[in-house]
């Protein structure tokens, strides 16, 4: 439908030009659905965009556009001027009745598109370090990745999906000694306890507080990864290694046993992973960085552009880092040249790579794969360091080649009160916990109900409720009820009708009807502009706004019996409103699949639609 609005202007801009009357215009045809209704189903400011180039007020070039308008295929029901130079189209019924026959023929693939033009992306997401099983907040980036990575697939693009395995840090070596702590404990010597006084659980006053802080410190030090998770690792080692490295030196805890603790956690958070039905093309390690190389490969690549120095850095305006800095001289790229705060180091004073440098010759191996756009989806505590990798991204290709989605963390609750961290993982809820207490449809949908960087608050008490409070519910219900209608019309000997946009435009007379078919017809362009915009929660506000509009219609039928969709009075009526009803299953089915949620044959009817 968009595009039969566009061709409408795109030809009346080009006989306007013929004649002399405006100058060609440069670029696409701007047009777009008004958020008011009664300015038409389509709008555009072109001519606003042109009253420069012509030298004339917009509101002269649009009655222009409007007196020489060329509609080849007499889509156009009417036109009209509005505001500083608006010019508003309404199509006629028939036209978007004659849309809903691709919806129905595509099936499945209806909304898919090839504005992607097959070009390779990569989207990385999750990439938490293998210390632990995933938490909540990673769950959400994982969510949100995964929805990312199925717009742009179905928009046209040559998606790869990404898990980057940070297996070369210190805190996977911490990992190795807090799994050789647990081991030993499986071979019956004890956790020590810090030569400290234990403090009470629940400190209330200033002195319990610090002694608690400090009787915590000194435990992370004997046992960095306080978590039970870790005890079901150490077993599974003694079962393979008896008691033969009770002893084992600080090297051997930082191979051995780190290498065995990460794997285990790698299959762990597989596991939560697809808990979520979330998985991945490609797990990449860090440490093939190291092994081949790649590091200082990409420092001798922008050392070769001119864009690394030896130099030494101004102290920093934040006081609070004021006593880290050091006046020396080191290795720093020009980060500030591409758009950076300030110039970054790429080596730390014993000579080793900084994490920032590791990151940039992962990004220049996911170019040299071939990639030409870049995406990674991160936790808004890495804010700060956007605009570092977006620098060196831009100085390994010449162009913006990386976007970031930052995704805010999540409040869960549950009672009215925050929900209580895992004593599985020690220290914060489990992605497991949340999906076996709400579900897996329910969490993904929670996970997209807001924009990535905005704050969100799970109620899993809500999500459960089969009431319309329930944000989840409009979601998956459309679907449900679309099925429900085509069993009912089976019982009354009603099949799936072939396609008929004569009977459409005879029967679908009613504004509510034409509505549902607009918003059918829109999935197309809401596809792709969330993809193009990286914002999955686009396709659940029109999943949810959508199955409202469908069931506001459907229940008007139970006051009012001629809107009733299935009439054997009337098996005409009966048979374009099946379609009608077959066009929304279509996109809602698709919709859902977007979103990685199941769509059901059957659901509940709340109590407050009873």
């Amino acid at each position: 439908m968009k595009e039969i609005a566009q061709q409408v202007i795109v030809a009346t801009l080009a006989r306007c030009a013929e004649q002399g009357l405006l100058p060609a215009l440069e670029g696409s045809v701007p047009v777009e659905a008004p958020k008011n209704p009664a300015h038409g189903d389509w709008s555009s400011n072109v001519a606003m965009m042109l009253a420069k180039p012509a030298g004339k007020p917009p509101r002269a070039i649009a009655q222009l556009l409007l007196d020489n308008l060329v509609d080849p295929q007499n889509a156009v029901l009417k036109a009209e001027i509005a505001g500083p130079g608006f010019l508003n189209l309404w199509i006629r019924p028939r036209v978007w009745f004659e849309g809903l026959e691709a919806v129905l023929e595509q099936g499945t693939k209806y909304g898919e598109s090839s504005v992607g033009a097959g070009e390779k992306v990569m989207v990385e997401y999750v990439s938490a370090n293998p210390t632990g099983p995933m938490h909540v907040g990673h769950g959400r980036g994982a969510v949100v990745g995964d929805a990312i990575a199925a717009l742009l697939k179905a928009a046209g693009w040559d998606v790869t999906r990404e898990y980057y395995v940070n297996d070369a840090g210190g805190q996977v070596k911490q990992l190795g000694r807090a799994l050789w702590v647990r081991y030993r404990e499986q071979c019956g010597i004890p956790v020590p306890e810090p030569e400290l006084p234990r403090p009470p659980e629940d400190p209330k006053t200033p002195d319990e507080k610090r002694l608690k802080k400090e009787w915590d410190e000194a435990r992370a030090k004997i046992l960095p990864y306080p978590g039970e998770y870790l005890i079901d690792v150490a077993k599974s080692f003694k079962e393979q290694h008896g008691e033969k490295w009770i002893d084992a030196t600080p090297d051997v805890q930082e191979s051995l046993f780190t290498d065995f603790a990460m794997e285990k956690m790698l299959e762990v958070i597989k596991g939560d992973l697809a808990a979520l039905n979330i998985h991945f093309d490609s797990w990449f390690r860090e440490r093939t960085l190291h092994e081949q190389k790649a590091i200082d490969q990409a420092v001798a690549t922008l050392t070769a552009k001119g864009d690394m120095y030896r130099g030494i850095l101004p102290p920093p305006k934040d006081a609070a880092h004021a006593e880290d800095y050091e006046p020396r001289e080191q290795l720093l790229f020009k980060a500030t040249a591409f758009g950076d705060d300030q110039d970054r180091p790429l080596q730390k004073s014993d000579g080793s790579y900084t994490y920032f440098a590791a990151d940039i010759a992962y990004h220049k191996n996911k170019l040299d794969r071939g990639f030409g756009w870049l995406i990674d989806v991160w936790g808004a505590d890495h804010g700060g360091y956007v605009k570092r990798v977006k620098a060196a991204v831009k100085s390994l290709t010449g162009r913006d080649a990386l976007d970031v989605v930052l995704v805010q963390m999540v409040n869960l609750v549950k009672g009215g009160q925050p929900f209580k961290m895992s004593k599985r993982a020690g220290t914060f809820v489990t992605l497991r916990d949340v999906v076996e207490e709400a579900g897996k449809d329910a969490t993904r949908v929670m996970f997209l109900m807001k924009r990535a960087d905005a704050q969100l608050e799970f109620d899993l008490d809500l999500v459960k409720k089969q009431t319309l409070e329930n944000p989840v519910f409009y979601v998956q219900y459309g679907h449900a009820r679309c099925a429900n209608i085509f069993k009912r019309a089976k019982e009354a000997g009603f099949e799936r009708p072939a396609f008929d946009v004569e009977l459409l435009e005879r029967k679908l007379t009613h504004p509510d009807e034409l509505d549902l078919v607009k918003r059918v017809l829109s999935f197309p362009s809401l596809v792709e502009s969330a993809a193009r915009a990286r914002e999955p929660h686009r396709v659940v506000f029109y999943v949810q706004e959508t199955s409202a509009a469908f069931q506001s219609f459907y229940t008007k039928g139970k006051k009012q019996p001629e809107l009733r969709v299935i009439r054997p009075d009337e098996p005409e009526l009966t048979r374009a409103r099946l379609l009608l009803t077959a066009s929304l299953q279509t996109v809602f089915a698709n919709a859902l699949g977007l979103l990685g949620v199941s769509a059901p044959e059957w659901m509940e009817v709340p109590k407050d639609l009873e």
